[in-house]
Formats: C-alpha cells, sequence, structure tokens
C-alpha cells in the first residue's frame, strides 16, 4: 500500500478518534434543539407511515470522511427502504419524512478491537447517528439516536488493503437493520 494511503487509514482512524472522545462536533440535521425531542408514544409508533426516507451523511463529508459519507449515501436508502417497507405511503402529504442523519463513522484498527478469542484478527467498527422524524412543515417531532457497533475480521494485518468499502456497508446494514427496533416499529 502507498504512503498516501496509509496516511488516509490513519487520519480517518485518528479523525474517529477525535470524534468519539467529542473534539469535532458533527453539525446535527435539523437542529440540536431536535435531540431533546421525546419518542413518539407506543400508539403514535404503531400508526406511523412515512412519505419518504432520506439519508443525511453531510456531517461524515464535513469531517473529512468523503468516501466513507458517499459509501452510505449509496447503500443506506435501498437498505432502509427494505427496513421500512411496511411503514412507507409514498405521495401521503401528510405523512412525516424520516432523515436518517450519520454522525460518526469509525473503522477500528484491525486485530485490536475484539475480546478474547476474537481480539488478534478483529476490529471494533462503529456508526453513529439518529433517526430523524420530522412533520410535513420539516418541523422534527421526534429523535431516535442509534449506535451499532460491529466486529471486523479484517485478518490482523493494520494495513490491509481494500476493506474499508465492505466494512463501511456491513455497519450501514446493521444501522438499517437495527434503526426501527431503536425507534419501536
Amino acid at each position: 500500500m502507498g504512503k498516501s494511503m496509509r496516511l488516509r487509514r490513519e487520519a480517518v482512524m485518528a479523525l474517529g478518534v477525535c470524534l468519539a472522545l467529542g473534539a469535532l462536533a458533527a453539525a446535527p440535521l435539523p437542529a440540536a434543539a431536535s435531540e431533546t425531542l421525546q419518542p413518539l408514544s407506543p400508539a403514535a409508533a404503531a400508526q406511523i407511515k412515512f412519505r419518504a426516507i432520506r439519508v443525511d451523511v453531510s456531517p461524515l463529508a464535513e469531517n473529512g470522511l468523503a468516501p466513507e459519507a458517499a459509501w452510505l449515501a449509496q447503500d443506506l436508502p435501498a437498505l432502509l427502504q427494505a427496513a421500512f417497507a411496511k411503514r412507507l405511503a409514498p405521495g401521503a402529504a401528510g405523512a412525516p419524512t424520516l432523515v436518517v442523519r450519520i454522525d460518526l463513522l469509525i473503522l477500528g484498527k484491525s486485530g485490536g478491537g475484539g475480546t478474547a478469542p476474537f481480539g488478534g484478527s478483529a476490529a471494533r467498527d462503529s456508526i453513529e447517528g439518529a433517526g430523524v422524524i420530522l412533520a410535513p412543515n420539516g418541523k422534527p417531532i421526534a429523535v431516535y439516536p442509534m449506535l451499532a457497533t460491529l466486529l471486523a475480521y479484517t485478518g490482523g494485518s493494520v494495513y490491509e488493503v481494500g476493506t474499508e468499502r465492505h466494512r463501511t456497508a456491513d455497519l450501514a446494514n446493521s444501522f438499517a437493520y437495527w434503526l426501527p427496533g431503536q425507534m419501536g416499529l
């Protein structure tokens, strides 16, 4: 692997650590005040349908993770459509929109993130974001923060080539799978 690729990988890992420690703030959508919103009641959640699902990966791109943001923007829409298939009402003007915002993506170092017996060949990868329900007027009505963590079996080499794409896809799949449950749907 070339020097520039190693430096980029090290920069991605360092940025992930800084973000995890709160050294850098991701710009939330639609507003920081929306993070204080309460989840919908179980009765309201049981009835909710979405007219559309949007994916917002701008916090990643703004923090130097443009390739990862592009991969998530490519992978998440289909995964979310499948995960929320029974909750979609396209064209229903009065239905809210679900915005899935991804704030943080960390691809851990190979071989050091797992626990026994996996620690020698696994990395701990994480994705953090939220499902934000927007009323038809664009006002947020509920926010569901979520964190998903996976062990990635990378073979043990810190400089293994080409694992970032499939590890990002695995995180997208996990996030889309668990978000409906996090929302009580």
